[in-house]
This record gives C-alpha cells, structure tokens and sequence, in this order.
C-alpha cells in the first residue's frame, strides 16, 4: 500500500531514516487549533514554542493501522482523535523515533490498563510534566482510539469485542459516556504528531 504524507511536508526534505522537527509557525490553522484545545484547560500558560514530528516511518505505520481498523468496521469512520500527553523533555527524542512505549517512557499509574495514556483535557497531561524545570513540554498526538470501553487495572491489551472472541476493542477510558482519558496499548494507534513547550 502506499501512503500519502500530509500535504503540509515538504516532501523533497524528508528523513529516509529517524525524523525532523519543524517549527509550526503562529498563523498556522493547526497552531491555532491546539493552541484552542490547550487553553480550554490551561488558562493561565501560553505556549513558547510548537514543532511539528516528520516522521516517515511512524506516519506510514500508524496509516496502515488506520486503514486496516476501517476495512475492519466498513462504512464506519474511525475516531481518531488530538489529545495531549505530558512527560519529561528528556523522553522527547525516544517518543519521536520510536513512538510512544509505556514500559519505556515510564508508568504514571496503571489504573485503566497497562498502556500509554493519552487525555483531550492538558491540565490532566500538566500533572505529568516535571515542574523543576522552568518551561513544561507535552506531546499532542494523533491517536486513533476507536472502539473503546471502561478501563481495568489488570488490562495488558483491551478487551474482546462482546461476540467476536478473536477481535480486539481498540482502547480502554475511564469513561465512557463522556471520555477524556484514553489507555492506548497498540503503538502503531498513535502519531506523536506535536511536541508543545510552554510556560
């Protein structure tokens, strides 16, 4: 299959290997957009900087993983979501060459099922960002999150669809009426599309 890159790179500059950042410029339509999802929560920050991750190899991946969970649930979109995940600066390059991996980026509690947790509130991603150092950063990730259902603590991987004993659900939420923390167990699910910094 292949896969289409966002038309905003520049196609001609790409890594073949590992990935770049680029500065996402104030005017931008997407630096305006999570700059909105950001302050929804985050009152009083404001952000320093936004980069954008160009990253052949994990935009490939986490496409075909979209494309397979559409062939799966035909005429049917999947819900893929911009939700925010705050760590440490010195996770930054591993997240961005080798996608999110909660044994490796560390483990704030497991409440929901062992996986990365992403949340569409940044003051909950807030509580994870270290606050010795003078300017926070968080990722913003594209994360397909599908199908989902109400986390467990035992989880290593969702449960089963309810009468299809060997097909997965796609992510685990804390709830699932109105859901703002979703547990991610398949890397390939997300993008780590943003790194923002802000004070």
């Amino acid at each position: 299959t292949y896969v289409m890159f966002p038309s905003d790179w520049d196609h001609s500059a790409l890594p073949e290997i590992g990935y770049e950042l680029v500065e996402v410029s104030h005017d931008d339509s997407k630096y305006r957009e999570i700059e909105n999802l950001f302050q929804q929560t985050m009152k009083d920050y404001s952000i320093g900087r936004l980069r954008r991750t160009r990253s052949p190899t994990l935009w490939q991946h986490f496409q075909l993983q979209k494309e397979h969970m559409e062939k799966r649930s035909p005429g049917q979109q999947v819900d893929e979501q911009l939700l925010f995940h705050g760590m440490s600066p010195s996770h930054v390059p591993v997240i961005c060459e080798q996608n999110f991996n909660w044994r490796i980026s560390g483990t704030h509690g497991t409440t929901y099922g062992k996986g990365s947790y992403f949340a569409r509130d940044a003051s909950y991603s807030h509580q994870y960002c270290p606050s010795s150092i003078d300017h926070h950063s968080m990722f913003v990730a594209q994360v397909l999150v599908g199908d989902f259902v109400w986390g467990n603590q035992v989880y290593l991987r969702p449960p089963t669809r309810p009468g299809i004993s060997n097909r997965l659900l796609d992510s685990c939420v804390h709830n699932r009426k109105n859901p703002s923390i979703f547990v991610i167990f398949e890397k390939h699910q997300i993008y780590p599309a943003y790194i923002l910094e802000y004070t």
